[in-house]
């Protein structure tokens, strides 16, 4: 009995850690809407050289600038979502969501 409170007490203070190094998702989703904002407009053109890959990355760097975020703590989110699926899932119907907020305000405007 003690050891499986133990190991549930080590899971509890891991589970904490990691929270610590994900960006919140009410500030991961307009992260992701810019990045996929910006690779849109890449493929369709309206940034010049999409093909260039220190132009894309200087492009995602001032994104995370913009919003406050070290590289890797951006990349431990991913990583944490890519191994929960079923978020990640959710999460993305709420990116998708906002882009086509974005877009249909940009339309109406």
């Amino acid at each position: 009995f003690k050891l499986s409170l133990f190991i549930l007490f080590i899971i509890a203070c891991s589970e904490k850690n990691i929270n610590k190094d994900i960006i919140p998702q009410e500030k991961l989703i307009p992260i992701l809407c810019d990045f996929h904002i910006f690779d849109a407009a890449a493929k369709q053109g309206v940034i010049g050289n999409n093909r260039n890959n220190l132009v894309r990355h200087k492009h995602y760097k001032s994104i995370l600038k913009k919003y406050n975020i070290r590289r890797a703590k951006f990349d431990s989110t991913i990583k944490f979502y890519s191994l929960r699926p079923k978020e990640y899932k959710i999460l993305y119907k709420k990116v998708e969501s906002e882009v086509i907020k974005k877009l249909e305000k940009i339309q109406s405007e």
